[in-house]
């Protein structure tokens, strides 16, 4: 029998982040219930990722907070810098599906990055602890991660880009920005006990792959 004491939030937290995800796959799945989950996706974004982030909120780890904040607002200007010119990814811009937006750029995509960043780093740390192994590491695993949800994110018209196809810009772009953000990381001797971020990372890389597979075909 389950004593309830042994329950304790991070124990329970990454079932809860699994079944969420598992939720969404089937409502995109379902025609029926498509549009709604599309509808949705921004707060639930914003919701789980504040979700994800209660046990460093909760060991009072601002250093960590600080630098996520910081990394927010650069990867939000990359973005903006991004739409603006397309130097950074490629030629592209947003749909309406990712919510409010501001510069063009949704506010949702910069907590997205951060988080999938601390997600990498985490994944990679559990392979080294050398500094710039764990920054590529960190930059290959943000890399597939963009492999993966790229043809899901232009299928549901998260964005599009203006040549028709994903440049491979775009893929550098993601391993270069990772990986150096995931340097400073290192370089500042930060550290953080949460393991909701590899959850979180590896919920959301399977929900798109299923997407993938599943609705999208390729």
């Amino acid at each position: 029998m389950i004593d309830v004491k042994d329950l304790t939030f991070e124990k329970v937290a990454p079932y809860i982040i699994y079944i969420m995800f598992s939720v969404g796959f089937l409502g995109h799945l379902l025609e029926a219930t498509r549009d709604l989950m599309l509808t949705i996706t921004p707060p639930f974004l914003f919701l789980m990722g504040i979700f994800v982030l209660i046990p460093t909120i909760r060991e009072r780890n601002w250093k960590v907070l600080i630098w996520a904040l910081i990394i927010y607002a650069i990867t939000f200007s990359l973005e903006v810098l991004g739409v603006e010119t397309g130097a950074v990814f490629g030629a592209y811009e947003y749909g309406p599906t990712l919510g409010l937006s501001l510069f063009a750029v949704p506010v949702v995509i910069g907590f997205n990055w951060t988080l999938v960043i601390l997600g990498s780093l985490k994944a990679s740390n559990l392979l080294t602890k050398k500094l710039i192994l764990v920054s590529l590491l960190s930059g290959a695993v943000a890399f597939l991660f963009d492999y993966i949800l790229e043809p899901v994110a232009i299928h549901f018209d998260y964005w599009t880009w203006d040549v028709g196809y994903i440049p491979l810009q775009n893929y550098i772009a993601w391993f270069v920005i990772a990986s150096v953000m995931a340097l400073s990381f290192g370089l500042l001797k930060l550290r953080t006990k949460n393991d909701l971020l590899i959850h979180y990372l590896a919920a959301q890389a399977v929900f798109f792959l299923m997407i993938r597979i599943f609705i999208v075909g390729h």
